[in-house]
């Protein structure tokens, strides 16, 4: 008797029902990552597992692709994924829930047929798994080695006499001749400078002359008013007299005196290490092609398959259980 026995969780259902669902022709597969903020992944697979009787629900949610026979294309995922269920994880399927909630359009390169669904393979065939034994080699051991005496040998011996180098003669400077001053020359006096004084000139009498004042267009006659007068007598400037100029006196400026500067240290070559200048090369842009406007494409109209007759459905009831009675 054969105790054995294996626990498949939904979880795998799922996975196996979702590789089924996408190998039917016109099935999309989207992936939530690419489809924007709001997209949603397809197929997506919810697998209720019911231990008691053995047997799994499933409903799917896929995407098709536009145009294509979407009804063909649900009763072909719906053979797949029971097939697929059956073959590879042994157990019944009860339902299958096919919900098609999105169409996605594509080219005309892509349009899947009525054809092409209706010769999709349902069944799956599993592959078997060869496992070839494991050869297991005991481990040898090498015989056991005698082992080569050693010898140790002391640093006393290998140690020599230290030979003490001689002492260092030591070079005495000689005292440098004294330097001789040479005599500086005393610069020669500097003459002061006495500017010349102009000789005074007498001033001249200015003379004024009544400005008189004229109309260029005659007047109305206007009664003039009349102010009467003061007895101001006009009287001219008189100007102070001549004084003498005095004369400028002119302060000596002071003697010159030697003023000791130290000698001038000799300038020090300085040596500027730059890096070789490079060429510089400018290549010359690479123009564009001009480019034409692309020709029109034709306009495909698609025509509709001529209707084909439909195929007799044969269903035959499943027995599960051996009559007795028969």
């Amino acid at each position: 008797m054969d105790n054995s026995f294996y626990h498949v969780s939904e979880r795998t259902i799922e996975r196996v029902a979702e590789v089924a669902a996408a190998a039917v022709p016109g099935c999309r597969t989207i992936d939530a990552k690419l489809a924007g903020l709001a997209g949603r992944s397809f197929p997506r697979i919810n697998a209720r597992l019911d231990q008691a009787t053995g047997t799994v629900a499933v409903d799917t949610e896929i995407a098709t692709s536009y145009p294509a026979p979407v009804a063909a294309i649900t009763d072909a995922m719906r053979a797949t994924i029971i097939a697929h269920i059956r073959t590879l994880v042994g157990l019944d399927v009860s339902r299958v829930k096919v919900t098609v909630a999105n169409v996605e359009t594509l080219p005309d390169t892509g349009r899947v047929t009525w054809d092409q669904v209706a010769e999709h393979e349902a069944f799956v065939i599993p592959t078997p798994i060869e496992v070839s034994p494991t050869h297991v080699e005991h481990p040898t051991t090498k015989p056991l080695q005698q082992l080569a005496p050693v010898k140790a040998r002391s640093l006393v011996d290998d140690m020599r006499d230290v030979v003490v180098p001689a002492p260092i003669e030591v070079e005495h400077p000689g005292q440098p001749d004294p330097v001789h001053a040479a005599s500086v020359a005393a610069p020669e006096p500097v003459r002061t400078f006495s500017p010349e004084v102009p000789e005074p000139q007498r001033l001249a009498a200015i003379h004024t002359s009544r400005t008189e004042a004229r109309v260029p267009f005659p007047p109305e006659p206007i009664r003039p008013w009349a102010p009467q007068a003061n007895g101001v007598v006009p009287r001219h400037p008189q100007l102070p007299p001549l004084q003498t100029l005095k004369p400028a006196d002119i302060k000596r400026f002071a003697q010159p005196r030697d003023v000791p500067m130290p000698n001038r240290a000799p300038l020090k070559e300085i040596t500027v290490n730059r890096p070789p200048l490079k060429p510089i090369v400018v290549e010359p842009a690479p123009r564009a092609p001009f480019s034409s406007a692309p020709a029109p494409r034709p306009v495909i109209v698609p025509k509709a398959p001529a209707p084909k007759p439909l195929k007799q459905i044969t269903i035959e009831p499943v027995v599960k259980y051996y009559d007795r009675s028969r």
